[in-house]
Order: structure tokens, then C-alpha cells, then sequence
């Protein structure tokens, strides 16, 4: 048997894709290596972000659906959710920049992950995907006509073969390495994290995203704590370390040496998860002959998962077209170049005004959150868009910095690959 297409990995992606191409009519086959893809194990989004036109979608949440806005799908989730309606920014002495929406509409919504996962394979399963579990996908080879696929699945092994290959088996994509399709990618970093579920902080606001940046809260990267779906005193810490610190041992000095540990220094571990990632530059053309590489295995950070949902619904239009003669593949890239802000030539230069730590002492962070505090900004989630209001706010006030603080306002010209103004 040929497939018309087979389909690596069960994320929000890979189901997406399995269903939408059987939907069209095209013969599917998804390979996944997890035997229950609703237990969430490694640490990953679990929310859908509210910002228009954001990660390739804009989404809402309707009548227990998740309606796409730019595509125009829907998948099914009547899940449990929770609202966050604020976005904090906080320095070492507690100074706030705020993000939110004039009418107090969340910013992202919280949902079962999982359950929504469960949903998407139930539907492949309705729309005639030969969905195989335990499968492992130790080797692949395009013949031209052909995509040949060497799968080990409950000790078993055989050859499956298809026309058009959509590889979505995640960040750190094996079969993409396989492949050679990394081989032009740069590895700017590898980053270990660890979400930890905690029960009793202090202070915990459950409606709140918070960010706190500076070396007195002991953390190696900027330290997030927003709402977890486990109940409503149940927080999640993300915690981003590397082999040199260990996100364990981070976070033991974040809970009992760091600025946070009065709020968190009672607070009992419910679980965690975890992950290991590297931050490659994006694969801007992502396919080569019969294979498409989408979602996370092809991008600079997460998608997301509206951004997921997207790659996997535009990946089975662009293999039923390239099917069909069309350039199908052709027209996915040029929308994955449009749709996704780290594909654009400027990404790292907006990163870069977004790494607060190390550049600036926590004293300078103090003074420059000070600036801004008890303004809001405007509601958003988006991390190229944020630092452009954070740093066009504060630059508001760049004659007051240059007067009170003449070696801050030259770190800051220093800092940036443009002029002060280009920052606005």
C-alpha cells in the first residue's frame, strides 16, 4: 500500500495535518511514538494566545470550540479554562511594567492541552487516518516518487511508503536531523527547562502573567510564574537553565535565597514537567522534494499552539495540491514566511532588546521599570512586541535618562544595533 501521505508526530501539528488531509480524501497514516498523547509530560504551551494575527492565526475561543479566525477552522475543546488578564514585567525591587487590554479581555486563555490532543486524534480517527501508536520512525529516505519510511512499531518492523512526507515530530526534530534538513541551520543555544507546579504561593494572583528579571531572583534566564489549570492556588514556575546550571538547582536558590522566596518558600511541589530544546535559526524554505517540515520542527521557538494548529491545517491544503500538480509546497512557505516574526531578518535584533539580563544591573532595572510604572501598556503576549513597547515607553523619557543617569542612557545606545528612535 501507498499512502498519500504520512504524517510524523501527534502534536497539535501532526493531528491537525493527519486530519485535514484525510478530510480532503488523501489516504493518511500518523506515526506517533507516544501510546496516550493526552498525558502532558514535557514542559510546552498550554494556552492559546489572544493577540491578533500572532504565530500564523488569530483564535477565540467559542461555544466550546477553537475557532480559527485567518483559516477558518475549527477543532473541538470543551475543556476547563482560565483567563489572564494582566502581563506583569517586575524588576528585583518590585517595579511593574503592565500589559493589558483596555476592556479586560484575556490576554492568553489556559487550557487542557491534552484534552484538546485526545480531541484532534478521536477526530482523525473519525476521518479515516490509519493511526499507528508506539511507532517509531528509524529511518526515511525520498526516492523521488516515493517517501520510504523504516518504522519499528510493538516490536515489529516494516517499510511504509507515501507520496508527500509532513514531519512534525517537535523541536529537536530527529527525523528533520535525519534528514540533513537542519544541516544550514545555526544552533545559537541549548536550554534545559523545567515547569514546576506549586501549591501555596504567596501573593498569587491567578488571573496574572508574571516576569520577574534580575540577578536577585537567582535565575539564569528571566523567571515566569503564571496560572495552572490544577486548581485555583496552583501556580507554574518556569524555570530555564543549561547543563552548567541545572534548572534543580536554580530552583532551589529562586525558592530559598532569591527575591521570590518569601512567596514561594512555602510553596509544595504538585508536579513538573520538563524539556530539553535548542533554539536553531528557523528553517525558512521548509520542505525539500516529497517532505514538509512544520510547526516546531521548522521554527525558531515554539509556534504555539494556535501557531501549530495553523502549520498542521496549511500543510495538508499544500500536500493536497502538490498532489493534485499544484505548487502546494511553494505556497505553504511563502505564508510560513509572512505569518511567523522570527522568519523576518530583524528577530534578533528585537531578542536583543528584550535580554534586560545580563546588561543591566538590577539597580539600572529598577530605575528604568520605575520610569513606566503605574502606566499600562497595551494588551499583549507577543515576545517581538512586547520589548517594542516596553523599550518605546520607557524611551519616552530618554531626556530624563541621558540628565539623571548619563552611563545608563550610553549602555542603552550601546546596546542597540539601531538608533534610540528606531526602538519606538
Amino acid at each position: 500500500m501507498i499512502y498519500d501521505v504520512a504524517v510524523i508526530g501527534a502534536g497539535p501539528a501532526g493531528l491537525m495535518a493527519a486530519k485535514t488531509a484525510a478530510e480532503l480524501g488523501l489516504k493518511t497514516v500518523l506515526l506517533e511514538k507516544r501510546q496516550d498523547v493526552s498525558r502532558i509530560t514535557r514542559a510546552c504551551c498550554e494556552q492559546l494566545i489572544m493577540d491578533k494575527d500572532f504565530q500564523g492565526d488569530t483564535v477565540r475561543l467559542e461555544a466550546g470550540k477553537i475557532v480559527s479566525l485567518n483559516n477558518g477552522f475549527r477543532v473541538e475543546y470543551g475543556g476547563p479554562t482560565v483567563d489572564v488578564t494582566d502581563k506583569y514585567f517586575i524588576s528585583p525591587a518590585g517595579r511593574t511594567i503592565h500589559f493589558a487590554y483596555p476592556d479586560r479581555s484575556p490576554i492568553v486563555i489556559k487550557i487542557d492541552k491534552g484534552l484538546m490532543l485526545q480531541k484532534l486524534w478521536g477526530a482523525c480517527a473519525a476521518a479515516g487516518v490509519d493511526i499507528r501508536s508506539g511507532a517509531h520512525v528509524n529511518g526515511v529516505r525520498d526516492n523521488g516518487n516515493t517517501v520510504e519510511l523504516s518504522v519499528t512499531c510493538e516490536k515489529k518492523s516494516e517499510t511504509i511508503s507515501a507520496r508527500k512526507l509532513v514531519i512534525a515530530d517537535g523541536v529537536n526534530s530527529r527525523t528533520a536531523e535525519r534528514m540533513g534538513l537542519n544541516s544550514k541551520r545555526q544552533c545559537f543555544a541549548s536550554a534545559l527547562c523545567v515547569i514546576y507546579f506549586l501549591k501555596g504561593v504567596k501573593g498569587f494572583e491567578r488571573s496574572a502573567l508574571n516576569t520577574y528579571f534580575g540577578r536577585a531572583f537567582c535565575g539564569l534566564a528571566p523567571i515566569t510564574m503564571n496560572t495552572a489549570l490544577q486548581g485555583n492556588d496552583v501556580a507554574c514556575l518556569v524555570v530555564i537553565g543549561n547543563k552548567n546550571s541545572p534548572p534543580e538547582k536554580l530552583f532551589h536558590n529562586i525558592t530559598t535565597k532569591g527575591a521570590l522566596a518569601p512567596a514561594l518558600g512555602s510553596a509544595a511541589v504538585v508536579g513538573k514537567t520538563g524539556c530539553a530544546a535548542r533554539a536553531y535559526t528557523s528553517l525558512r524554505e521548509p520542505f525539500r522534494g516529497n517532505v514538509l517540515v512544520i510547526g516546531d520542527a521548522a521554527a525558531y521557538v515554539e509556534v504555539e499552539m494556535q501557531g501549530a494548529l495553523a502549520c498542521g491545517f496549511r500543510a495538508a491544503r499544500a500536500v493536497a495540491g502538490e498532489l493534485a500538480g499544484s505548487n502546494g509546497f511553494g505556497q505553504y512557505t511563502a505564508w510560513w514566511q509572512e505569518a511567523f516574526e522570527f522568519n523576518g531578518d530583524d528577530y534578533l535584533q528585537v531578542a536583543q532588546g528584550f535580554a534586560l539580563v545580563p546588561t543591566y544591573t538590577d539597580e539600572e532595572l529598577d530605575y528604568l521599570f520605575g520610569l513606566i510604572e503605574g502606566e499600562i501598556l497595551e494588551g499583549t503576549y507577543n515576545q517581538y512586541k512586547s520589548p517594542r513597547l516596553m523599550w518605546g515607553a520607557i524611551l519616552k523619557h530618554e531626556d530624563r535618562i541621558r540628565s539623571e543617569r548619563p552611563e545608563l542612557h550610553a549602555k542603552i545606545n550601546s546596546r542597540a544595533k539601531t538608533t534610540l528612535s528606531d526602538m519606538l
